[in-house]
């Protein structure tokens, strides 16, 4: 009898704080959507260089090519590396009936920033949690943290210029902590170990010459 009690307890008075907080909490989302609703598609220079102990290369150069709601696609003389989930700015990456939001710490009089927690129900990117701090004020998405199932962890903080009519990403800078696991072997007749430990380092992404809403055909974003 306590069971069905607190069961029901929680059915009729918790949820609907939850749902609550899942209807704020989209709100911000649908704040920022309606900001780039306008935003067809754009084009820029991207330029990714890399500060990473384990990946040495030079600075790498491409076009990118974007078009709503998320079609992306980069052109390159020669290998080129962009991470798809905060390499590149899509207004539409959080849509609120493929996520379910936690308001993380709410706004306070005065605090312009509100933290959302975003947790995807889309079956390919199950494992994965992010974090949002937006701008509420100005309805932009200033950082995202993401944490994934297997110990990797991503910070993407986001530098915004004008271009047109539009507040888009001049520079993204990519903070990473990723394990590596290599195994060690101890000498005599003890189990053999795993050596734990963490790879870090930095990607800044740096965005120029923006053409935006020209118009791109969905031909381009097909493979050649």
């Amino acid at each position: 009898m306590k069971k069905i009690f607190l069961w029901v307890f929680v059915l009729f008075f918790l949820s609907p704080a939850w749902i609550r907080a899942d209807e704020e909490g989209a709100r911000y989302l649908d704040a920022i959507e309606k900001k780039y609703s306008g935003l067809k598609d754009y084009v820029a220079d991207v330029n990714v260089h890399f500060d990473m102990e384990t990946f040495k290369t030079p600075d790498m150069q491409a076009r990118l090519y974007f078009k709503a709601p998320d079609k992306m696609k980069v052109e390159s003389k020669g290998v080129f590396f962009l991470p798809r989930e905060g390499g590149y700015f899509n207004p539409a990456l959080f849509r609120r009936d493929d996520i379910e939001i936690r308001i993380l710490e709410p706004a306070v009089e005065g605090n312009r920033d509100i933290k959302l927690k975003i947790i995807p129900r889309k079956k390919e990117r199950t494992g994965r949690e992010f974090v949002l701090w937006i701008d509420r004020k100005e309805n932009l998405v200033r950082e995202i943290h993401t944490s994934q199932f297997d110990g990797r962890e991503t910070k993407a903080s986001i530098e915004y210029g004008r271009y047109g009519s539009f507040e888009l990403p001049r520079v993204i800078r990519l903070t990473l902590d990723l394990p590596s696991v290599e195994p060690s072997e101890k000498r005599g007749f003890g189990p053999v170990e795993q050596k734990s430990e963490r790879v870090t380092g930095t990607i800044e992404i740096t965005y120029a010459n923006y053409k935006v809403n020209t118009g791109l055909k969905d031909d381009i974003f097909k493979p050649k």
